[in-house]
């Protein structure tokens, strides 16, 4: 399936983004300068328009007389004339009629192209009414030259922070394209390759030390996969080497019956450990795969240990060697896949079979503290190198390559136990001391 990647880089993305965000921003602080400056303009006129009409109640207060409109008619003319834009001043009597006013006054109180302000002033009971006005045309060419700035500045503002944010994500996001155009050099030939991790200690390089880390994991695993490739493949050569060869070797020419009987035993033989090894190998591919789920019960360890020790016993019997059990006298219960189990403990006698010289003996002990149920095989054996030790569960693993072979082993047991242990939530652990044995013991944890 072909992949469809975006036409758009995250640079182009980000400076959109960023572009688009800072418009908004734009846009409301245009609008808020807009209405912030209309504001201002707007309660300056109309401070100016209530000092008018302070003066004018003033010159009514002081040269108002009962009787003689002309004289007040007079004094409000000239404060008129004495004040700019005195011709939009309109003043009224008691009786509604002018005082003082023009065409022009009585225009702008019912123009929008005018600002007006009326109030009623009462002098000695008299009521007069008062009208004020002065042209919009200086606050309208302010406010006609703001909109201009801000529609010219905008979209220059505008282009250059998106030419600026462009340049900016290439220049953050350049380290990104270096890591990926040195991740494509690095395939399955060449997993060794690493990285450079910048020194700034951000989140480039967190990408990269975590890329390294994977890269490290992979090759780890490839080399791991390589390996039990290898050894599974020259594990299955030799018995099936062997089986070719007892095979030629006996057509060759006319034997007895006893001979080709002996060489189908040895056949079967290998064929049986060719058999082993498969069931072993898909087991361990089951396990890598977690394909394998182990329904848990609870399990008594005394009856099992003891049957697991009973079918030892046959073994250590032809080998000259003892097994022995401790138990302790009340139930150990643990939560287990009782065939698996089995198994492991099997495995772990098994083990210590092989490698205890005629005259040893096995030991296999179930123990109960605060930790948990503990189940213990030690054997008096060779015992394992402490060099060795650290390696004795991994796949084909040998100590010793001849002493292995002479044992029968593949190098897969100990692994096996191993996926068992943890199946079970349990610790596999191993102890041992050259020439005096070993010791393998499974800590479960507490029920």
């Amino acid at each position: 399936m072909t992949r469809r990647y975006s036409r758009w880089s995250i640079g182009a993305r980000l400076t959109l983004w960023y572009s688009l965000v800072l418009l908004a921003g734009l846009a409301l602080f245009g609008a808020g300068i807009w209405v912030v400056v209309t504001h201002s303009l707007m309660a300056t006129i109309d401070d100016t328009l209530a000092a008018q009409v302070k003066g004018v109640s003033t010159v009514l207060q002081s040269e108002y007389r009962p009787g003689n409109p002309e004289h007040l008619r007079e004094e409000l003319s000239e404060y008129a004339e004495a004040t700019p834009e005195g011709n939009l001043i309109e003043v009224r009597d008691p009786q509604g009629a002018v005082l003082i006013g023009s065409r022009a006054a009585s225009t702008a109180a019912a123009s929008s192209r005018y600002r007006t302000f009326a109030t009623n002033v009462t002098v000695e009971g008299a009521n007069f009414r008062v009208v004020v006005a002065t042209p919009l045309a200086g606050a309208a060419a302010t406010l006609r030259r703001l909109r201009q700035l801000l529609l010219w500045a905008a979209p220059v503002v505008l282009l250059i922070a998106s030419v600026g944010g462009y340049w900016i994500s290439r220049r953050a996001l350049a380290p990104v394209d270096a890591i990926t155009r040195a991740a494509q050099t690095i395939g399955i030939e060449n997993l060794s390759h690493r990285l450079d991790v910048p020194a700034a200690g951000d989140e480039l390089a967190r990408l990269s030390a975590t890329w390294n880390g994977m890269l490290e994991r992979l090759e780890a695993a490839v080399k791991r996969l390589s390996q039990f490739t290898a050894d599974a493949s020259h594990e299955l050569r030799t018995p099936i080497a062997v089986i070719r060869a007892t095979a030629e070797l006996t057509l060759r020419r006319e034997r007895s019956t006893e001979t080709y009987r002996q060489a189908l035993g040895h056949i079967l033989d290998d064929a049986d450990r060719a058999t082993r090894l498969m069931e072993d190998l898909l087991l361990l591919a089951r396990a890598d795969a977690a394909l394998s789920a182990l329904p848990l019960d609870r399990v008594e360890l005394t009856p099992l240990v003891r049957d697991i020790c009973q079918q030892g016993q046959v073994l250590a019997e032809e080998r000259d060697l003892a097994i022995f059990t401790e138990v302790p006298e009340q139930p150990v219960f643990v939560a287990a896949n009782d065939p698996a189990l089995r198994r492991l403990l099997l495995l772990l006698v098994d083990n210590a079979l092989k490698y205890t010289p005629a005259g040893g003996y096995i030991t296999v002990s179930v123990a109960l503290d605060s930790s948990g149920p503990t189940v213990t095989v030690r054997d008096t054996g060779i015992g394992i190198p402490d060099a060795a030790l650290p390696h004795v569960f991994e796949r084909f693993y040998r100590v010793d390559e001849s002493r292995t072979r002479d044992a029968g082993g593949a190098g897969l047991g100990l692994s096996i136990a191993q996926w068992i242990a943890q199946r079970h939530h349990a610790r596999l652990e191993a102890e041992s001391v050259v020439g005096r044995g070993s010791a393998f013991r499974v800590r479960f944890p507490q029920a």
